[in-house]
């Protein structure tokens, strides 16, 4: 199973890249908002949704204009 998770990598990178990224700032989005409505004590971490951030508009740069590699 791992070998067909690494080849998926291999071929898809940036998409695998991007879709990794957009869970992860949903799911950080989803909490705070849970957090907020139920007033849960929350510890966040800026400069780490900022970097999934940026990595996703990076990643969805990459997928549009077709380049593989930085």
């Amino acid at each position: 199973m791992g070998e067909q998770f690494g080849n998926l990598f291999r071929q898809y990178p940036w998409q695998v890249v991007c879709l990794v990224s957009l869970l992860f700032i949903i799911g950080q989005g989803a909490i705070i908002y849970l957090a907020k409505k139920y007033n849960w004590s929350l510890r966040i971490r800026p400069v780490q949704i900022l970097m999934f951030v940026v990595l996703f508009f990076i990643s969805l740069y990459m997928i549009i204009t077709g380049q593989t590699t930085m």
